[in-house]
């Protein structure tokens, strides 16, 4: 089962029905964490506000999968579907289905199931669970490595990022990885696992269904759902699964310097040792070209810019250093030309399971794939963005974009991509 869809309405209409009721738990369970301190009460009162505004907001409707990006209010679904799923408080709205694409793709599409309780149910949730959810612990950093792990001089590597849904293009992503891909040598995940990467949202929905290859390198950054609860589950995996020593990697060929960035430890940042790794392996590098990965991205025509790592990276940036850079966290693929001072060729690909409506007001339409042309912007260059349907949305295919994935093939000093959908069929080659 993927994620247990948490729609507002169901919140909003048990609250409608005992709202004192619902405000005294709250407060019971605040006044728990604050432990008499005036300020750090009156902080969390504010912070619980600040969640359930955000979850109104964020709501894409009772069948669809959403969540915002803020941490009480993902921790809040997290809990709500695990005590639903435990207390048989679901139902099905979307059964387990087979679609098959235009291009005669045979997929299936995983069922969707909703909570369903009432307000008693959200009372007794909230009354044991919300004291925990205030107060997550956070997992302790684990310092980058010294040394660039060796990939071939020609290698494969399968990209992808906001993946780990369970949902919709996610399942239907790994398996073209695992079984319609000739030849890979590296699988990597840009970050986030929902809702909040608790251990056991890490474990099913990024662990149990990663592609799974013989003699691959599997590698996973770090997002900001995954910090939403401490970042416990993830760096518990990093160890368990990947056998990766950090959340930041390093590969390298004769030609080429792979870095993956946490951008997220520190949320939409970079801490200074970070900087400073970062630094000292492109000048160990020699003259090999970069390409930064991360969660977060650096610039967007389309959403929020990455200043702090625009300011961290600065002089790299400046001095041409960068070849490309890779990114998830926004729900779209966009594919960008060089940057007009940095050069740098920037790349979102946030599009690999998460449900994201259509870019409409820049002309996204129809039921063909197409890319869509956006001009440039005093904070971003010209690019091209991939508009279609999703029909992995079953419910309303039309109103949300594509999901797919980035295969990356290295020729000596040159690098190739193919963006491609989440049943594999290629859309577009062409070299970085």
């Amino acid at each position: 089962m993927g994620t247990v869809v948490v729609p507002y309405s169901n919140i909003q209409q048990a609250f409608t029905e005992r709202p004192d009721a619902v405000h005294k738990v709250v407060d019971d369970a605040v006044n728990t964490v604050a432990a008499g301190d005036a300020m750090r009460k009156a902080q969390l009162l504010a912070d619980w506000h600040q969640a359930v505004a955000a979850l109104e907001s964020a709501d894409q409707g009772s069948t669809i999968l959403s969540t915002p990006q803020n941490d009480l209010a993902s921790r809040l679904q997290t809990m709500i579907a695990h005590r639903a799923a435990a207390g048989d408080k679901v139902q099905t709205i979307s059964p387990r289905d087979t679609v098959v694409t235009p291009q005669g793709n045979e997929t299936t599409v995983e069922e969707t199931v909703q909570v369903k309780f009432d307000n008693n149910d959200l009372i007794g949730w909230l009354g044991t669970g919300l004291v925990i959810i205030l107060d997550p612990k956070r997992a302790v950093f684990l310092p980058p490595p010294s040394t660039p792990e060796p990939i071939p001089d020609n290698a494969k590597i399968a990209m992808f990022s906001d993946w780990g849904t369970g949902m919709y293009g996610a399942t239907v992503i790994a398996d073209s990885i695992q079984n319609k891909l000739r030849e890979c040598d590296v699988i990597l995940h840009l970050g986030d696992t929902y809702y909040s990467g608790t251990d056991d949202e890490v474990r099913d929905r990024l662990c149990t269904d990663w592609p799974k290859r013989t003699g691959v390198l599997n590698r996973a950054l770090n997002g900001n759902h995954e910090m939403y609860s401490g970042g416990q589950g993830y760096f518990a995996a990093l160890g368990s699964f990947f056998h990766q020593s950090s959340s930041c990697v390093a590969l390298q060929n004769t030609n080429w310097l792979i870095l993956g960035l946490d951008t997220s430890y520190d949320d939409f940042d970079l801490a200074p040792a970070q900087v400073d790794w970062i630094n000292a392996m492109i000048k160990a590098a020699g003259t090999r070209k970069v390409i930064l990965c991360s969660h977060h991205q650096p610039f967007s025509a389309l959403d929020e810019q990455g200043p702090k790592l625009q300011a961290a990276l600065g002089p790299l940036l400046e001095a041409g250093r960068i070849e490309a850079w890779f990114w998830g966290h926004e729900h779209r693929l966009v594919v960008y030309e060089p940057h007009p001072i940095w050069g740098v060729k920037g790349r979102c690909i946030g599009h690999g399971g998460f449900p994201s409506f259509r870019d409409t007001s820049i002309g996204g339409r129809g039921m063909n794939y197409q890319w869509i042309h956006i001009q440039p912007r005093p904070h971003a260059p010209e690019g091209l963005v991939l508009d279609g349907p999703n029909f992995w949305v079953t419910s309303a295919p039309d109103q949300y974009s594509p999901h797919g994935y980035v295969f990356l093939e290295f020729e000596g000093d040159k690098l190739f991509e193919t963006y491609r959908t989440a049943d594999n069929v290629g859309l577009m080659r062409w070299q970085v």
